[in-house]
């Protein structure tokens, strides 16, 4: 049975396995490998998707308008996709995979997650924004997705309390910070996040912005960042 795929890059892998509607890899309905042919008409219906999806939200796209753009009948789509929804959580799961990780000494670190979530306020992520606001839009309305997006939810508040239980267990982390209530915290902060070409547009891709990002998450979890202006001073010239 395939793994679930949650919706934030993670600082950590719990053996979590997915359930009836949880979020699919490149495997077709029947668990088969896709072909070449069918791994490059499936490539062509999550691209045309992404950008419909974003440009026009969840409720104004069909799956025939998705299929035409595919260059598909609107039949053969659901050869790879049983659902709207299936296909439109698979489109923000491969948005967010497609995020550059952490630099690498984040990963094993403390400043994994600060890290992570001020990608999202890189302009180069304007179109993943709009698709985590557009989700969560869609699964007020429609039960699938919102299923959907619980299970991602869950997943994803797993990964960072795992990730978060590691670093207090190596002494890296007040034993004292719930990782759950921190989880939570992160997901609204980057739910937030999302909102940013309608709140603040002036700062997408604002460096000063960022950092200060970086702080305040830092901050919810009891880290201090050190000084920015040492860090630039140790690097070779």
């Amino acid at each position: 049975m395939p793994r679930r795929r949650s919706l934030t890059p993670s600082i950590a892998k719990p053996d979590v396995k997915a359930g009836e509607g949880s979020l699919v890899g490149s495997a077709s309905r029947d668990g088969a490998v896709d072909s070449e042919e069918n791994g490059s008409t499936r490539s062509r219906i999550l691209a045309a998707a992404e950008r419909l999806f974003a440009d026009h939200g969840f409720a104004g796209v069909s799956m025939p308008t998705i299929a035409a753009a595919s260059g598909i009948t609107a039949g053969a789509i659901y050869k790879h996709f049983e659902s709207k929804a299936e296909l439109f959580f698979e489109v923000v799961r491969r948005a967010v995979q497609s995020a550059p990780p952490p630099p690498p000494e984040a990963v094993v670190g403390t400043m994994a997650l600060p890290r992570i979530v001020t990608m999202y306020t890189r302009p180069e992520f304007k179109r993943l924004r709009q698709l985590a606001i557009e989700i969560h839009y869609a699964s007020a309305k429609h039960p699938k997705v919102r299923r959907l997006l619980r299970r991602s939810l869950d997943g994803n508040i797993a990964q960072i309390c795992s990730g978060v239980a590691a670093q207090q267990n190596a002494g890296h982390l007040d034993p004292t910070v719930d990782p759950r209530l921190l989880a939570s915290t992160i997901l609204v902060f980057i739910m937030g996040l999302a909102h940013m070409e309608t709140i603040a547009p002036q700062l997408v891709g604002d460096a000063r912005w960022s950092e200060f990002i970086e702080e305040r998450v830092a901050a919810f979890m009891g880290v201090r960042i050190t000084d920015r202006r040492l860090d630039k001073a140790d690097q070779p010239q």
